[in-house]
């Protein structure tokens, strides 16, 4: 009888065992104490053998895969193939105006050199030196030079030089030393030879297929020891260097994320006009902070955008291309939504939209949002379609847990539990918002706030309010329009929307602090009833019965060709906030319809309470609610001053629904630094 083999197992035990199993099938072996003898050492060996080339062989195979490789130098090598090359390092920017005083016998132009240094104020206890890049050259105007808008970027330049030989070198490959790198500042200069200064500029290749066999372009990768290489073409795909060469690569060296923020700056070195005259009456103006910059690529960020930009075959098309092109060359961004302008209300065709949320700030300023379009979008995107960055939009959750526990069942002291609510709900927002595309969902929320000590929680109900902060104009009449957008609750007196305070002229001209009230509707009736399916086979008019919470609406159907063609209502009735509509009767089937409901639509008016705690209208007609789309519009308004601190109006109100998607530049978030932003009460059981 042929021996059975087992190779299924991995695990060492498995192995060794089956190893003795094995040995028991032979003849020479039968009955023999494997433990009790030296063969069991040998045994060992063998299952501890087999179990690390079968280890071996498995992290083998997760390395040929781009979506199981863990190794980063495995990762890189599979992202080169989809034509990728992780970012590195990027340096913040900062713009700002630098003026420079002079005098009647200066030159007429001044020029400030590359690598002109400025300092930074302190981050953390840390000042950080900004460079700039780019020479420029500026006309005196009266008595100053005066460079507006001046880019400047954190790091120190440095430079490095190889004499090429192809016996050394035949691939043409050169290592960037310095692993803080940013690579987009790279540039790059060849010589014929070190006598020869006459240099030639090489650009970093964006596009293979648009290279020739004499175009000057050098390619970049990351090597297995983390640095960067630059290689130059092969005299087929771009053009190779000949022997002898000098390469000169230069660069800018950055310290990244860390000095993001960075707005006021000193000059440190002195300018020198071209005549000789040197300058030193320096005024800087801060125009935007210090922003975009952004630490290396990730293995997991790599294994995500590798793909999805093979996918852009470097163009700029769908609204996917400007996500993922925007995410690899401005790796400062946290979350990007991008939609067509036949998305928008109305609708503006040749445009699109792009929402960005930077990582460390929650706006970019004006200044970074053009860069962007002007450096990364416009080269590649479609010359016919114009780009709009906007800000994105925060919608604030102020949740209001209302947990029922039982004391006898918990350790926690009331305090404590409170204070694990809030972190479960924390825990929730940091895992599932504060992006775009992001997701609450009520029902997961309030698992998590049962889940905090199960023990001694019974149950829980939570209520959501959402809130959405503008900041008026002073002192001017203003309309105001805010956006939800998401459905808001019908107010009734207990539960409606309310506002911070403002102040305002009532109509004796006196100064009254008010807020904004929503008139609660004390009730409505069935306006109209939509026909959703006609139905078939009608012969006569059929019984239409209205169902709800209200009361005294009657409708009746007209038939036409034995369907439905409409219901006219015929008693609107009172008190319905929902309604249902059955059609029977008439010999026919399957017909249906819906109900619509009145005052989906609510009135805004401004209140103060008096010395007598009694309310007073200030104006009756301030605005209106759409409760369906969530928008609440503010008739014209003159604000004088706000209460809040930050000069912000905040309104609240009740979500319709437990389920609140976010759409294009909406953001759903929690403030942590609102008190009233998770409301604990705890009630015992």
């Amino acid at each position: 009888m042929a021996n059975r083999l087992r190779v299924t197992e991995l695990d060492f035990d498995s192995i060794k065992q089956n190893l003795k199993t094995f040995l028991n099938q032979q003849s020479e072996f039968t009955d023999y104490d494997f433990e009790g003898s030296s063969l069991s050492i040998l045994l060992d060996v063998l299952a501890y053998n087999t179990h690390y080339q079968a280890y071996y062989l498995n992290m083998i195979a997760n390395e040929a895969f781009l979506d199981t490789a863990l190794l980063r130098d495995s990762v890189i090598s599979h992202a080169k193939v989809l034509g990728y090359v992780p970012y590195s390092r990027k340096a913040p920017t900062a713009n700002i105006n630098f003026t420079v005083s002079s005098t009647s016998n200066t030159a007429a132009t001044l020029t400030i050199p590359k690598g002109y240094r400025f300092l930074s104020n302190q981050i953390d206890g840390v000042s950080y030196g900004f460079v700039v890049l780019a020479e420029t050259t500026v006309t005196k105007s009266n008595t100053s030079f005066y460079f507006e808008n001046l880019p400047i970027h954190e790091g120190q330049l440095s430079s490095y030089s190889y004499l090429h030989t192809q016996a050394t070198n035949p691939k043409q490959v050169f290592t960037i030393p310095d692993d803080s790198v940013d690579t987009s500042t790279i540039t790059v200069s060849v010589q014929p030879s070190p006598t020869n200064t006459a240099s030639e500029i090489y650009t970093l290749a964006s596009n293979a297929s648009e290279a020739t066999t004499i175009s000057p372009v050098f390619y970049l990768q990351e090597n297995r020891g983390g640095n960067y290489d630059i290689y130059f073409g092969n005299d087929i795909i771009g053009k190779s260097i000949a022997d002898g060469s000098v390469v000169t690569i230069n660069y800018l060296v950055t310290n990244g994320i860390v000095a993001n923020r960075a707005n006021n700056f000193v000059a440190t070195l002195r300018l020198t006009d071209s005549i000789g005259n040197v300058l030193s009456g320096f005024t800087i103006d801060p125009v935007a902070e210090a922003s975009g910059g952004a630490e290396r690529e990730t293995v997991d960020e790599i294994k995500f955008s590798a793909p999805l930009q093979y996918t852009t075959q470097n163009r700029l098309v769908t609204y996917k291309d400007y996500e993922t092109y925007i995410k690899k060359n401005y790796p400062a961004v946290d979350s990007v939504s991008v939609w067509g302008g036949e998305d928008e209300t109305p609708p503006t065709y040749g445009r699109v939209y792009i929402a960005l949320k930077p990582k460390r700030n929650y706006y970019l300023s004006d200044v970074e949002k053009q860069r962007i379009i002007d450096e990364i979008i416009a080269p590649k995107a479609i010359v016919t379609v114009q780009t709009i960055i906007r800000d994105p939009e925060f919608l604030y959750l102020l949740i209001s847990p209302t947990v029922t526990y039982d004391p006898n069942k918990t350790i926690l002291t009331s305090d404590q539990l409170k204070s694990s609510i809030r972190g479960a709900v924390l825990t929730y927002k940091e895992t599932n918002l504060d992006k775009f595309d992001s997701k609450f969902v009520l029902s997961k929320v309030q698992d998590a706030i049962d889940a905090t000590d199960s023990n001694s929680i019974v149950g829980s109900k939570v209520t959501i309010r959402v809130q959405k902060r503008f900041k008026p104009i002073t002192s001017q009449s203003t309309p105001y329009t805010v956006y939800f957008n998401v459905p808001l609750r019908r107010g009734t007196i207990s539960n409606k929307l309310s506002s911070t305070f403002f102040t305002v002229e009532d109509a004796d001209g006196k100064d009254q602090v008010v807020q904004f009230d929503e008139i609660p509707q004390s009730f409505s009736g069935i306006s109209a009833i939509s026909v959703s399916n006609p139905g078939q086979g009608y012969t006569s008019s059929p019984t239409i019965t209205i169902t709800g919470d209200g009361t005294g609406a009657n409708a009746s159907a007209t038939i036409v060709n034995g369907k439905i063609q409409n219901i006219q209502v015929t008693n609107r009735g009172i008190d319905y906030t929902r309604a249902t509509v059955t059609i029977s009767g008439g010999n026919g089937y399957g017909a249906a319809a819906e109900a619509v409901i009145d005052a989906r639509t609510g009135e805004l008016r401004t209140i103060y309470y008096d010395n007598a705690a009694q309310r007073q209208i200030v104006d009756s007609i301030a605005g209106t609610i759409d409760y369906d789309a969530g928008i609440v519009n503010i008739n014209d308004i003159y604000i004088k001053s706000v209460s809040s601190t930050d000069g912000y109006i905040r309104l609240s109100v009740e979500s319709e629904k437990g389920i609140i998607s976010t759409t294009k530049s909406t953001i759903v978030t929690l403030d942590v630094d609102d008190p009233t932003a998770i409301s604990t009460t705890l009630e015992t059981a």
